[in-house]
């Protein structure tokens, strides 16, 4: 493997632990307003895959620490060492930043259920506070009450400190000479060689070597442009996923502003009568399923411009049977039907210009991929057809056709080429295995996990389907309501998927 890559502005340069960058050490106080720092490993997004991939990180980590031949480069030099030649140690951490415009994890395979049910949605949103066995060592949020919570958690001495005086994260000054030992309390990462921090924002720009950042605001009110600063870093990993239409993709910056999105959304159903959703993929047919069955009174239509759904590769026996579901629950399907444009009513005119009378509408026919964060060079050389990004099988950005390979710049989850049906699985499956590779770069120097072979493997999907029942096929074997699946849909799998996790 070569060990440098040149894109038209910037050298990137894969690295081992003995060459990472000294990472900023930011005050355990925390941050208010964005500032500009160091890390090593910069994961931007906090759903299933970029969580996954730090839980897997800080569980490599923990586990090679407790390894001899690991352990000497993983933890600081013992107090008798120092003076001596330390040339081959690394930094006094590892650090890790996790970017992530939502306080918490969101179950988004619950969304359509919580649309219609504001009380289910309370069950859906898990703080990253409250993350099992993953504790953040640093934050940076316009929150003050967030970052209290986790602040209560990483030095119990000072937990009020903050709450009691609101201005006292105004007054931190920035500190290049913050000692480790100030910060251990015992719970935090640094016992381990290294640490966690955590940006309640999102990145505006990112290229292979920076990105430009601001935090996460609740106030809609305000006119002022979100102060912006950049991180510099040794490697990052996108985790950004794709976005659908308000609600089906909530903001949910916080579990209280998401729970006011639901109950908003809920609320306009309940005051309109023909509802309407373009677009019969998996999020379609189950906000589709659940309208129906929360208000069996109202008229919803399921539109789709094809006679067979889901678009998935899988067999008629399974669409068909989504179907029948639907139509027993009285859902009334539209299908081989393009919609051209929304009335001002609600009505919708077809491609034919025919009109459907409706009162409110969900679009569930495209989702967009996250990636315009990315530097025009980047999307010019791997942005695809799909809008996903062109990666190699160790799922750094690479180009077959220029020969063109970003090592230190990773991709997982949604945002893969790659021929699978995405999942929360998938999503999580390449978090771990980026994990899995980049420790062992680091510590090794190889890569010792490739992505695997999906032709090897099984294709399936499960789908809420009319009346509640679940339509599932794997491996061309198609069920209604499997026992298990019916399980893990009590909670739409967020047990499940908290588990897969471990959080």
């Amino acid at each position: 493997m070569s060990t440098t890559t040149t894109t038209n502005t910037t050298t990137s340069t894969i690295k081992s632990i003995s060459q990472l960058s000294n990472p900023t050490i930011l005050p355990i106080e925390g941050y208010t307003k964005p500032i500009a720092f160091t890390t090593n490993i910069l994961i931007v997004g906090g759903s299933y895959s970029g969580l996954s991939c730090l839980k897997s990180l800080k569980n490599h980590f923990k586990h090679r620490c407790s390894l001899p031949q690991y352990s000497k480069v993983l933890l600081s030099p013992d107090d008798d060492e120092i003076g001596q030649t330390q040339t081959n140690y690394p930094p006094k951490r590892v650090s890790i930043t996790l970017i992530e415009p939502k306080s918490g994890l969101l179950n988004v395979i619950g969304i359509p259920q919580s649309i219609v049910d504001p009380k289910f949605a309370e069950s859906q949103y898990l703080n990253y506070d409250n993350l099992k066995g993953l504790k953040f060592d640093k934050i940076i949020s316009q929150d003050l009450q967030i970052i209290n919570q986790f602040h209560s958690r990483l030095n119990k001495r000072n937990s009020n400190s903050i709450a009691s005086n609101s201005t006292a994260s105004d007054d931190i000054e920035y500190d290049e000479t913050y000692s480790i030992e100030d910060d251990i309390d015992g719970v935090g990462n640094l016992q381990f060689g290294f640490e966690i921090n955590f940006i309640h924002g999102k990145v505006t720009y990112l290229d292979d070597n920076k990105a430009q950042y601001s935090l996460t605001t609740t106030d809609s009110n305000s006119s002022d442009l979100p102060e912006k600063a950049m991180i510099d870093f040794d490697y990052v990993i996108l985790a950004t996923g794709k976005d659908r239409s308000w609600p089906t993709t909530p903001l949910a910056y916080i579990p209280s502003y998401f729970i006011n999105e639901m109950i908003q959304s809920y609320t306009q159903i309940e005051n309109h009568n023909i509802i309407s959703i373009i677009g019969a993929g998996a999020v379609g047919i189950e906000l589709a399923s659940d309208i129906k069955r929360k208000f069996p009174l109202k008229t919803v239509n399921l539109i789709h411009p094809h006679e067979n759904f889901p678009p998935e590769p899988l067999s008629l026996e399974f669409k068909q049977k989504v179907k029948e579901t639907l139509i027993k629950s009285k859902v009334n399907l539209i299908l081989n039907t393009r919609i051209k444009e929304e009335s001002s009513n609600g009505d919708l005119i077809t491609s034919e210009n025919k009109i459907i009378h409706s009162n409110l509408n969900y679009w569930c026919n495209s989702h967009k991929s996250n990636i315009e964060i990315l530097s025009t060079p980047l999307l010019k050389q791997f942005k695809t057809a799909q809008n996903n990004l062109l990666i190699n099988d160790y799922l750094q950005l690479s180009n077959t056709i220029t020969n063109h390979t970003i090592e230190n710049f990773f991709v997982i989850g949604d945002l893969i080429e790659k021929p699978i049906i995405k999942s929360a699985g998938w999503a999580a499956y390449t978090g771990r295995q980026i994990a899995n590779n980049l420790v062992s770069y680091l510590l090794d120097s190889k890569f010792i996990e490739p992505f695997p072979d999906v032709s090897l493997m099984p294709r399936g999907m499960v789908i809420l389907g009319g009346d509640g029942n679940l339509v599932s096929e794997l491996s061309g074997v198609v069920e209604l309501n499997n026992a298990s699946y019916v399980e893990e849909y009590k909670d739409y799998c967020f047990g499940k998927i908290k588990a897969t996790l471990d959080v």
